[in-house]
């Protein structure tokens, strides 16, 4: 097995096309696997025109992508950020169907990385049988009201989710088809949601 931590580049917007085809070929025995941590919930962070806030019943959730796996699959895995979000649906969206989800995508918002002084995660291509660390983190903001009406006390526990097929006209294909998320942290975290996400371990 291969790993690299240099693999993330831009890739050029013919290739980005393949990215809706990306998961196509895998499956549970042979997933690109990829993991992360959830670092916290914040309202606000710094850019060089003002602070910028969420609405008041929304925050950052802010997540580390710490590896992906493509060792298991003999064909490349184009990773689109944008295409990573966090399923708030309640049961009655759920029941019509993805397209009443309510799905929450990644903010391309490049102030966030460079006012907390990490670079911010782009497309990357991962070769078959190889695996890259990107280290880096992305943003989602979403309710923190509890939209998707689960228990009380995991309310502010998110997990990520892979928009695997849309089309070149938006249709949805697949969610997460032939890929595996990994979230890192103990069974047990709790997270309350910070003020300023400086205060957050973004490290």
């Amino acid at each position: 097995m291969k790993t690299s931590k240099i693999y993330l580049f831009a890739i050029p917007m013919a290739i980005a096309g393949s990215i809706a085809l990306s998961g196509c070929g895998r499956s549970t025995a042979n997933p690109t696997v990829i993991s992360y941590k959830q670092i916290g919930i914040c309202k606000t962070y710094d850019t060089p025109t003002g602070p910028q806030t969420t609405k008041g019943n929304e925050g950052f959730a802010i997540f580390k992508i710490e590896t992906i796996d493509n060792t298991k699959y003999n064909n490349i895995f184009n990773l689109d950020p944008s295409r990573l979000y966090v399923n708030q649906s309640n049961p009655e969206q759920m029941a019509k169907g993805v397209y009443s989800w309510n799905r929450r995508f990644v903010n391309p918002d490049p102030r966030f990385a460079q006012n907390l002084g990490f670079s911010p995660i782009v497309r990357a291509t991962v070769p078959a049988g190889e695996k890259i660390d990107p280290k880096t983190f992305i943003v989602i903001p979403l309710g923190i009201d509890n939209p998707s009406q689960g228990p009380d006390e995991n309310k502010y526990n998110f997990t990520l989710a892979y928009d695997t097929g849309t089309d070149d006209r938006g249709n949805i294909q697949s969610v997460s088809e032939g890929l595996l998320f990994v979230k890192g942290n103990a069974p047990d975290t709790k997270w309350t949601v910070v003020e300023n996400c400086k205060e957050l371990p973004l490290k």
